[in-house]
């Protein structure tokens, strides 16, 4: 395996590249189109993206206080956005030409949120010193989980057969689940803007905004067809924050907060992507595990949506070459957004939905998006422009994303079928794995108990690991035909 991903190293670049550009190679996986072809529609593929790719980001910093944070700490928050503009431009590229060599966008994973959020132990929304620990926790964790399934990655052939087909499926309905809660707040106004001392005369044009910018991207799907249906998300974001500007200089002050859009020298405006301080870096065994866990949860979220791309774009199933070229350049991004102060990164399932849909397989279009992210991370102010997006607005788009991950798992357990043993799979997951987590007496009776029942809390507190671990030990456990032992019983007695 890891011989054959680098034994055509050479096939891979030129394939991208060769012979002259022609319209008709927009369905076709090699090859150049027109250039003005190329950019429409790799533009298409990051707008699809975008919001998405820096959304966990605006999460997780939130609630671990560094988007509110004093002025030498805001950088982090920054620099996360940019690099993760970057590393998902380097990432795609890499794949594009060197790793899967397929039609994918690679990006900021959601399914870490719920985790990373985990690790901070100080007031949500609120900073400290605690916020500091958190963040070089969390990019310890990453360097060292990237670097476990980047080394894992081509091996998949031997390890991959344990990960049988429903698993994948429940791992995606609890990654929408875990969600939900996170952007209902959102959609509210966010914690910080919910607790405040704004009137509810003030406050009810926070849901305001919200609700239009659901109802934006709700219409922009009716209404509008074609591959431009996939841009709902975006437009309701830029519309909902024209709504949010002119309500913050009228009705709502303070709805924006502009503070980082302070430009005082030419690195101000244009800059590169920077390194964390390795000398602070945190590395914890149990954060480490568990964000370990969660990336091998990633991994066969990135199995199902690779595959889905090779069936739904290319009408073939995915090779083991394709699928250990996946995981390993996953793997190997995510450690290197670590080392750049942002989160991992794995195949995105809007761009997979877009090939789907639209057939368009060409590596070449998504290659000129990817070189748009790449230049994109070297300018600031739009890193911090998209920071100063309130929380109403990124709820109103972000919760039809969380929806449709959840619904997303619902159809792939669909499509594997409800038999006996998958809704025994499905139920005990979502009873246990997700409903142990929705008990929050049961959670500070843990961690009241000690350092090992605090620990405990922290594993299980995650949904996503619980509905895995729970799926992959049942898919296993049960058998095929649920009423075995009883047909066996009932044929001996019938023999007697």
């Amino acid at each position: 395996m890891l011989k054959s991903i680098f034994s055509d190293f050479k096939n891979g670049v030129v394939s991208i590249f060769k012979g002259k550009p022609n319209p008709q190679n927009i369905y076709s996986i090699d090859g150049r189109v027109p250039f003005t072809q190329g950019v429409v529609f790799g533009i298409q593929h990051i707008f699809a993206m975008f919001i998405a790719n820096i959304a966990p980001i605006l999460i997780v910093f939130s609630t671990i206080g560094l988007l509110n944070a004093p002025a030498e700490y805001t950088s982090f928050a920054s620099n996360a956005v940019r690099s993760a503009i970057f590393i998902a431009g380097i990432g795609t590229i890499i794949q594009l030409l060197f790793g899967a060599r397929l039609p994918i966008v690679i990006g900021t994973s959601f399914t870490f949120v719920g985790l990373f959020c985990s690790f901070y132990k100080g007031v949500p929304n609120v900073f400290s010193q605690e916020s500091i620990d958190a963040y070089y926790t969390i990019m310890a964790s990453i360097i060292i989980g990237g670097i476990f399934i980047g080394v894992l990655g081509p091996f998949v052939k031997w390890w991959g057969k344990i990960i049988k087909p429903i698993v994948p499926a429940v791992v995606v309905l609890g990654i929408g689940l875990s969600l939900l809660s996170v952007g209902a707040e959102y959609f509210l106004g966010g914690s910080s803007v919910i607790s405040s001392d704004i009137s509810n005369n003030v406050y009810i044009f926070y849901i305001i905004v919200a609700v239009f910018t659901l109802i934006v991207g709700i219409l922009w799907s009716l209404f509008i067809k074609g591959i431009w249906k996939n841009l709902n998300i975006i437009v309701a974001m830029v519309l909902g924050y024209l709504l949010a500007l002119i309500f913050n200089y009228t009705v709502a002050p303070g709805m924006l907060d502009f503070s980082a859009l302070s430009f005082k020298t030419v690195t101000d405006f244009i800059n590169v992507p920077y390194f964390v301080d390795f000398s602070k870096l945190r590395f914890e065994p149990l954060p480490i595990v568990l964000t370990c866990l969660v990336f091998l949860v990633a991994t066969v979220e990135g199995i199902g949506d690779s595959s889905a791309v090779c069936k739904g774009g290319l009408n073939r199933s995915i090779t083991q070459r394709e699928l250990g070229g996946v995981l390993t350049v996953d793997g190997l991004s995510s450690m290197l957004a670590g080392m750049f102060g942002a989160l991992p990164l794995t195949t995105f399932s809007q761009n997979v939905g877009i090939v789907a849909q639209t057939k368009m397989v060409n590596r070449f279009t998504i290659f000129i998006g990817a070189c748009f992210l790449v230049i994109a991370g070297f300018f600031p102010p739009l890193a911090n422009l998209l920071l100063t997006i309130p929380y109403c607005v990124l709820g109103g788009a972000i919760i039809i994303v969380f929806g449709s991950i959840a619904v997303t798992g619902m159809s792939m357990i669909k499509d594997e079928g409800f038999t006996e043993k998958n809704i025994a799979i499905v139920s005990l997951s979502i009873c246990l794995g997700f409903g142990i987590t929705l008990v929050s007496s049961f959670f500070d009776r843990l961690n009241s108990g000690g350092e090992a029942l605090e620990n405990l809390s922290i594993i299980i507190s995650n949904p996503v690991i619980n509905m895995f671990i729970i799926a992959m030990i049942l898919s296993w456990a049960l058998p095929n035909d649920m009423h075995i032992s009883f047909k066996k019983k009932q044929d001996t007695e019938n023999e007697k």
